[in-house]
Order: C-alpha cells, then sequence, then structure tokens
C-alpha cells in the first residue's frame, strides 16, 4: 500500500453477544454434540500453518464456529512487514468477493421492504442506460452472476504500470485513480453499451461489473448514500463494529497490508520486506479497491464471525430470504456447485449443502464458508495470496468430513 495509513494494533472489543469459546485439554476430548473437536483443531493447525509457515511473514486468521461455539481461532504472522505487528481476530482485511453477501442481503431486505423486486430488471433504476439488453437483466440475474454484462471499466494494464514505474503507486494517479477505481467511468460506459456478453439468464459467469451497479441501484432506491444505508442496516443490526467501505479520501486504520512474492520487474518505489522476499501489493499498487458494492469492504475475522451469527439468527433477513439466499439457482462450470442469491452453493449427495466465497484481491485472500444446516462456519482471511484458494477449501471441507461434522 502507498504508506500514508498507519497501522496500529487494535485492542478486542466485545461485538455482539457473548461468544462461547472452545477449549482443548487432555481431558476434554469431545464436545456436547460428541463430535472430535480437539482432533478437527489439529488437523487445521496443520493445513494452516502450510499455508502460513513463517511466524515474521505475512499471515492471515482462521476461526470456525459450531453451533455458535467458537472452536477454532488461531492467527499467523504478522500485518505489517514494516512495523511488524501480528495478525489479529480484530486485523482489516479486504473482504474481496465476499463483501458480495452483504450487497445480496441489502437486496433482499428491500425486498422484504416492498421497495424492489428481484424481478425488477434494471432498466426501471438506469433509465439513462438506453440498450435494450437492461430491459431483460433483473436483479436476480445480477445476484447470480448471469446478467452477461460485460466488465466494460478502462483498466489498460499498461497505464497503469507506466504510473507504476514512474511513480511506485497508482496514488500517482490522483482524481484519475479514483475515478477510474470507483467505476464512475464504467457506469457511463454502459449508456454506450450495444449489446451483453449472453442472453440474460442462459449461462453464468463470476461478474464484479453487475455486482457494482447494486451501491448506485440502492441509492437510487432509498435516497440515502450507499455506505450510510449499509452502516444503518447491515451492518450495525448485525453488531459489525469495524466493517467500513473505503473511499479514496478515507483512512485504513488498524488495515493488514497486502502483500505477493517479490518480482524483478517491479518497480523500487514499491516497499520490499527486508529479505527481498516480499512485496506490497493491494491498494497503492492496484486499482481494484475502490468500488464498493462488489468487493469494496474492509473488515475483521471476528466482526465476519459476528456476521454469520446474525445472518443465520434472523437479525438480517427473513428465514425465507435466507433459505433464497443459500439456494442453488445457476450451475457453474465446476461440478456440484451453483450461484445461489448469495454466492457460490456446493450441493453433493450425501452432505449437507455449503454456501461459500473464495477469492483474492491484489494480495488479500479470502476463503469462508457456512453448512447453514449443521450451524458450521469456517473463515480465513490472509495478506498474502500465493497459496490455492480452491485446494484449501476443499481440505478444509475434506477434514470436517473426517471427522463427522458434516452428516
Amino acid at each position: 500500500m502507498y504508506r500514508i495509513f498507519a497501522v496500529m494494533q487494535r485492542v478486542a472489543l466485545a461485538v455482539g453477544i457473548a461468544v462461547s469459546v472452545y477449549s482443548c485439554n487432555s481431558s476434554d476430548k469431545m464436545s456436547d454434540s460428541g463430535l472430535p473437536v480437539c482432533a478437527v483443531t489439529a488437523d487445521l493447525d496443520s493445513l494452516f500453518q502450510r499455508i502460513f509457515p513463517d511466524p515474521d511473514g505475512p499471515g492471515g486468521i482462521a476461526i470456525v464456529m459450531h453451533r455458535d461455539t467458537i472452536i477454532y481461532r488461531h492467527a499467523f504472522g504478522v500485518a505489517d512487514l514494516q512495523t511488524m505487528v501480528p495478525v489479529t481476530d480484530s486485523t482489516l482485511f479486504n473482504l474481496s468477493s465476499a463483501s458480495k453477501i452483504f450487497t445480496s442481503a441489502a437486496l433482499l431486505k428491500l425486498c422484504e421492504r416492498g421497495m424492489i423486486s428481484l424481478d425488477d430488471s434494471l432498466s426501471r433504476f438506469f433509465p439513462e442506460f438506453e440498450c435494450d439488453v437492461f430491459d431483460k437483466i433483473t436483479i436476480r440475474h445480477i445476484l447470480t452472476h448471469s446478467s452477461g454484462l460485460p466488465d466494460l471499466r478502462p483498466r489498460n494494464q499498461a497505464e497503469w504500470n507506466k504510473y507504476k514505474s514512474a511513480h511506485g503507486s497508482v496514488f500517482a494517479l490522483g482524481e484519475d485513480y479514483a475515478r477510474y477505481g470507483t467505476g464512475t467511468e464504467f457506469m457511463h460506459s454502459f449508456q454506450n453499451m450495444k449489446t451483453a456478453e449472453f442472453v440474460p439468464g442462459t449461462h453464468c459467469d463470476s461478474q464484479d461489473a453487475a455486482y457494482i451497479l447494486v451501491a448506485p441501484l440502492i441509492e437510487r432506491v432509498t435516497r440515502v448514500d450507499f455506505d450510510d444505508w449499509m452502516s444503518e442496516n447491515i451492518f450495525r443490526p448485525a453488531g459489525m463494529r469495524e466493517a467500513f467501505y473505503y473511499t479514496y479520501d478515507g483512512g485504513l486504520p488498524a488495515t493488514a497490508h497486502a502483500y505477493r512474492p517479490a518480482r524483478r520487474d517491479t518497480s523500487p518505489l514499491v516497499f520490499r520486506s527486508d529479505d527481498g522476499k516480499w512485496e506490497e501489493y493491494d491498494l497503492g499498487e492496484v486499482p481494484y479497491f475502490l468500488t464498493r458494492a462488489d468487493r469494496g469492504v474492509y473488515g475483521s475475522a471476528r466482526d465476519f464471525m459476528q456476521w454469520n451469527r446474525a445472518l443465520y439468527s434472523g437479525k438480517i433477513i427473513s428465514d425465507s430470504s435466507l433459505a433464497a439466499m443459500n439456494t442453488p439457482y445457476v450451475a457453474t462450470e465446476i461440478p456440484m456447485v451453483s450461484f445461489g442469491l448469495g454466492g457460490a452453493v456446493r450441493r453433493e449427495p450425501g452432505f449437507p449443502d455449503k454456501s461459500y466465497h473464495m477469492n483474492t484481491n491484489g494480495g488479500y485472500a479470502i476463503v469462508e464458508g457456512s453448512w447453514p444446516q449443521e450451524k458450521l462456519h469456517y473463515i480465513v482471511f490472509a495478506n498474502r495470496a500465493d497459496w490455492n484458494q480452491r485446494d484449501v477449501t476443499y481440505e478444509i471441507d475434506s477434514i470436517f468430513r473426517a471427522k463427522n461434522f458434516l452428516r
């Protein structure tokens, strides 16, 4: 990150309701449910030690909650290679595509209030978009990644590289960074769009572009700034005290810097670790952090687990909306995986349905998943993305299966 923000270690705050934490010792090997919690935590430790082997390098935080009890919580590595502040459960990370779950919940809440319908076309909210395809694209298509909207943001990598080479940071673009990064120009480009990439509803493709439209959509429906509406209607009711959307002129206190393995062709002005292994790869290096509804949330691991607790206890949306969020609708190219209204849903014979996200944004990486039927949730936030999120997701699944947590 362009180093204008201090990273401070945060003091843990009590959030929402009290959280039970399971403890393993020599005489306590099973949970109240009769499941081998300590064996699971040992397997998880082994997995995450492989992913985050260096206590003085970039790392992450992993938390598992089962039936409202935290059965695993472990932080690895440091949040900042200059200050060597350790990662904790209160360290803020960019949540990448997991941000979409809050966006989905917001739209479903507006549906419950009768302000919109999932089958409303985008032309209702964006009459300035002249292409006829906006009459056919619905909110449901956005949520299921089946809109066919192309990503028209003017992101010429050669131009970004030119500025980074000269100045070490895309902040050198000034207001251009804010304009391109927030998607303002992308919104303008839709006015001249001629066609979609495919007929809406006939195919699916993970699409940030469509989700980006949700922020102005919510502002037009509610007549409230998107960030303010989300804070009042989503984050606060969930008991999330640290989540926020970054703005170009805002700061990022207590936020983990993100890293990638150092490259030879990187500008010498970009921060590198003393051992030369890592270079920063976040807000100052890539222009993908300013859009809001698709991947713009910053939050902590404890805040996100508080979100899971609130979401699955009916504090955010109704039971019927939650069921719709976790229902598979549009099949992906991955076997047994479809898009629901809130993310990917894996429906595998013999096992409960799983809703999940996995993605990267710069050097940030996240995997999170929930088995609502089993009241089992996990999150892994990291400030290094040099690990295979899909493989780790499958390994986590395998650990829970082997110990009969998924029945």
